[in-house]
């Protein structure tokens, strides 16, 4: 096919603009992708950079609490850490100057096995009692009070006069009760 003069500058125009399109989009295309990549990079890592900033910033705070909270020295609510058997004589002596205080006679008390509850260490006592309704009200009230903290669990309580029993006015009749009490250990300072 021939073509004349002015079609063919008008071709040798087009393809030269295609030529140039060409070479921008070779050299072009990828430079930009490239350059929005980076963008996209740096506006990430400036969002990182400014939040650090705003944690960084909150440090005295942050501060100021942890202080505060170590003011309160936490430690006192849990028993002493250890041997679980020091653990437990702890928790023992607690309960019985509780008993003795109040009116109840104990029975016995035994230091079941203690387990790990996470990074807790449960320490339990199993107590057995005898105590009028108002003693044990007392008992219970003090152990409920105490710091370290004793939690009561598996509460059984049982009479020990026949249903016919009519008391005395003012005499409240003796009870047998049992419970288990626990409280946790913090794990050792290493």
């Amino acid at each position: 096919m021939t073509l004349n003069p002015q079609q063919s500058r008008r071709t040798a125009l087009a393809l030269l603009f295609v030529a140039i399109a060409a070479v921008v989009a070779v050299v072009g295309v990828p430079a930009w992708l490239l350059h929005r990549h980076y963008d996209r990079v740096l506006e990430d890592q400036m969002t990182t950079l400014d939040r650090y900033r705003r944690i960084a910033g909150t440090r005295p705070e942050i501060a100021k609490r942890l202080q505060a909270m170590r003011d309160k020295d936490p430690r006192r609510f849990f028993l002493r850490s250890g041997a679980v058997a020091l653990s437990a004589a702890e928790a023992q002596e607690a309960v019985r100057q509780f008993v003795e205080a109040n009116g109840g006679k104990l029975i016995t008390m035994q230091a079941p096995v203690s387990r790990e509850e996470g990074r807790y260490r449960m320490v339990s006592v199993n107590v057995q009692l005898t105590a009028n309704i108002q003693a044990l009200r007392k008992i219970l009230d003090a152990v409920d009070a105490h710091t370290p903290f004793l939690f009561v669990d598996n509460l059984m309580i049982r009479s020990q006069v026949p249903g016919s029993f009519r008391p005395q006015p003012g005499q409240e009749p003796e009870m047998f009760v049992q419970f288990d009490v626990y409280g946790y250990t913090l794990p050792a300072q290493t």
